[in-house]
């Protein structure tokens, strides 16, 4: 198994931590463990940065997806119409964390200014596209384009949704990429190991541990805790700053 210098990615921008990665070709459980010290190591400096750029977290109440640029690129090659992208938009402004919505076609046609026979033919092409998916007597906008939280921080019962609105192939021609890596138990026990024997290497006698896995917080409702603009201490005096 190669190994990792967890000293030098301290240092890197993420392109330089990305090409580090694909150089060494490390395998997934590894590039996760790479990931999160990264991050780990690199959250004061952006709060540092926040502070003393003025940046602002996105406005409370404002809704936002993830919108994966590969697939969504697929999408706009797909001959979508005028009609069929305001369906997708106000889809995404009315969808669950996880990407479940409910909404009947009644109402997006008064909304939308459609009418009824038209919208059921949009609706059979998104399903026909693979951008809206039938499942268990459930809709899902495509998590493998677009996606409402991050499977890791929206609640249980929200989590098995985003699986659930995963497809991959229009027509049986493989169109979008699988954008998610899933870990079984053994690999999660696997990781852990490993990853205290790197940080036990690499420490030195007066530091702890950094690599170990913070525990899941999910939430109960969706909420921009996982948007990465998002910090708590904005407000702190100047003289709570680290100097520079």
């Amino acid at each position: 198994m190669q190994n990792i210098n967890f000293k030098i990615i301290e240092r890197m921008t993420p392109e330089q931590l990305q090409d580090y990665i694909d150089k060494n070709h490390f395998s997934d459980t590894q590039a996760l463990k790479i990931y999160q010290h990264h991050n780990k190591n690199h959250k004061n400096e952006m709060r540092y940065i926040a502070r003393k750029e003025g940046i602002r977290s996105i406005t409370k109440g404002i809704d936002y997806v993830h919108i994966f640029t590969k697939n969504f690129e697929e999408l706009a090659n797909m001959d979508i119409s005028s009609n069929e992208l305001k369906v997708i938009a106000k889809i995404l402004n009315k969808m669950e964390f996880g990407n479940c919505f409910h909404v009947s076609q009644a109402k997006l046609c008064k909304e939308l200014n459609i009418k009824k026979s038209n919208m059921s033919i949009i609706f059979k092409k998104l399903k026909s596209k693979s951008i809206i998916i039938d499942k268990d007597g459930d809709l899902f906008m495509n998590s493998n384009i677009f996606l409402k939280g991050q499977y890791h921080t929206i609640n249980e019962k929200q989590r098995p949704n985003v699986q659930k609105a995963q497809l991959f192939n229009v027509a049986d021609n493989p169109m979008f990429q699988n954008v998610y890596s899933y870990h079984s138990e053994n690999d999660i026990n696997e990781s852990l190991s490993e990853t205290e024997n790197f940080a036990s290497q690499d420490q030195d006698e007066s530091t702890k541990p950094v690599l170990i896995p913070p525990p899941e917080k999910p939430e109960d409702n969706g909420t921009e805790e996982d948007n990465v603009f998002y910090m708590k201490d904005w407000d702190l005096p100047d003289f709570q700053l680290p100097p520079t």
